[in-house]
């Protein structure tokens, strides 16, 4: 018995094949937006994995100048320096779209105003730790550009499996189910018909005779 309990008659016939074909449609256009956004995502994946390692790889070298640094000036010697360190540091985000998914897009613009201090004062390990640090802002925002993106697009990868899945494993087999159900009621109700209109037509036919 079919799950939708329509009534079987050529309208809802009618209106069930009209509702397969938006069905087949949508399946269609969601399955190819799953396969792109699929390409999209395992790029990012492969994108976020070097960027987070080349963060990670930067960060090292930055407090391993950090460290070479403070044994050279020591830490008061860092903490009186440190005021004198002017940086800004810019965020503009924006937004693209892929398959309708808001995607951000992070640029990080770092203004200084070099130098800071006399250098005849400081060791250069000073400089070369406000370098790394001031490189990796800009790295930080690519990364965090790319682990967003990668969470949006997982989140919409998911959704549209379920969309998916819904019409191919439920809606579409409902529908011609239904369909199956009522071209099967219909033809039944015809040869019934057709037996009744022949036997009245036997019946008239023997009252002539």
């Amino acid at each position: 018995m079919a799950r939708y309990r329509v009534v079987p008659t050529k309208t809802n016939l009618s209106r069930l094949k009209r509702d397969l074909g938006f069905a087949d449609e949508g399946y269609s256009l969601l399955e190819q937006k799953r396969q792109i956004l699929v390409v999209e995502l395992m790029g990012l994946i492969d994108k976020t994995a070097d960027a987070q390692e080349k963060v990670e790889s930067e960060l090292a070298e930055a407090f391993e100048a950090l460290k070479k640094a403070v044994m050279a000036m020591g830490r008061q010697g860092l903490s009186e320096l440190a005021p004198a360190v002017n940086l800004n540091a810019e965020i503009e985000i924006g937004f693209r779209r892929i398959m309708g998914v808001n995607i951000p897009k992070v640029e990080i613009n770092v203004k200084d105003n070099p130098p800071y201090f006399s250098l005849g004062e400081t060791s250069i390990w000073v400089d070369e730790t406000i370098s790394r640090f001031r490189g990796i802002l800009v790295d930080l925002g690519s990364l965090a550009e790319l682990r967003i993106s990668l969470m949006r697009l997982s989140q919409e990868v998911q959704k549209t499996v379920r969309r998916v899945n819904a019409l191919e494993k439920i809606a579409i087999p409902d529908y011609r189910e239904s369909i199956k159900y009522i071209e099967d009621t219909l033809e039944e109700i015809e040869r019934d018909t057709f037996a009744t209109l022949k036997l009245v037509k036997e019946r008239l036919e023997k009252r002539k005779g």
